[in-house]
């Protein structure tokens, strides 16, 4: 069973992907996630560089590597993993101003062949045809898409006999959480949470055979303590990029983030699962 939260009336919510990506570029936002994750990729979610590393390590493995990168953002990362993997990458992403970021850090990303990037809408059947993919990955955004079943099923559609799927979910239910440090942590948009185990289930039933779950919950807590204290430490020049409410908006999300995750109540999971050959 999935749990869906919703912003009751009155309730402090703050509009965060559009007016991130509107300031993507800027040079404040680099030098925040490069002393975040220790190198800027573009990234913004709790991927560490160990955990990229990681997946380029699967996509080497791969014998044609057309990978798909589901709600793929700004593109940093899969564009990143292209580069090092010399894999054909498709990216698709329901915010149009993160695929246009996308683009342009692609033309400038020395890839052999240029993506595929398009603006899609990942909670509904892709438009690809079946079994066009070697992999298919999808980083800390499982919990935007509300029908998980029918969005699995659409992911092993789409993968080739022996496929690979990689997939991250940041909201799985470890311990008790109140309403209240959900809605903080919901503020963000569509916010769909499990109990443990249950995408480990979906996944089998679906037909995907299970090899990797593990447990990624540290690098969360690690990552929005540091992004939080990067930005407070630059409060002054965010405040001039940002408005006062999005600002604390952002960094109290951050703040309950990181407590949900060092208590390990809200917990994050790696999993990587394959497609059956026959």
């Amino acid at each position: 069973m999935t749990v869906e939260t919703q912003q009751p009336a009155g309730a402090r919510s703050y509009e965060f992907y559009s007016a991130q990506y509107s300031r993507f570029g800027s040079l404040l936002a680099a030098e925040i996630r490069r002393e975040v994750y220790g190198e800027d990729l573009g990234q913004q979610g709790w991927r560490t560089l160990d955990e990229q590393q990681e997946m380029i390590g699967l996509i080497n493995d791969r014998p044609h590597r057309r990978l798909l990168d589901v709600a793929c953002g700004s593109g940093g990362p899969a564009i990143a993993i292209a580069a090092a993997t010399d894999c054909l990458l498709t990216g698709v992403d329901i915010e149009e101003a993160a695929i246009e970021q996308a683009k342009t850090l692609a033309a400038v990303g020395q890839l052999r062949v240029g993506p595929t990037l398009i603006v899609a809408d990942s909670s509904k059947e892709l438009p690809f045809k079946d079994e066009v993919f070697d992999v298919i990955s999808c980083i800390d955004a499982i919990n935007h898409l509300a029908d998980r079943r029918a969005v699995f099923a659409d992911w092993f559609r789409l993968l080739g006999p022996g496929g690979l799927l990689i997939l991250t979910d940041a909201c799985v239910l470890t311990g008790a959480v109140s309403r209240e440090e959900l809605d903080i942590r919901a503020s963000q948009g569509a916010f769909h949470i499990v109990p443990a185990g249950f995408n480990e289930v979906l996944l089998e039933g679906t037909g995907f055979e299970l090899r990797v779950c593990k447990d990624t919950t540290d690098a969360v807590a690690g990552l929005a303590m540091r992004l939080y204290r990067a930005r407070d430490s630059r409060r002054d020049a965010l405040l001039e990029e940002e408005d006062a409410e999005w600002f604390e908006s952002r960094q109290t999300f951050l703040a309950k983030t990181a407590e949900l995750a060092r208590t390990a109540r809200l917990s994050r999971f790696f999993y990587v699962a394959v497609k059956p050959k026959t």
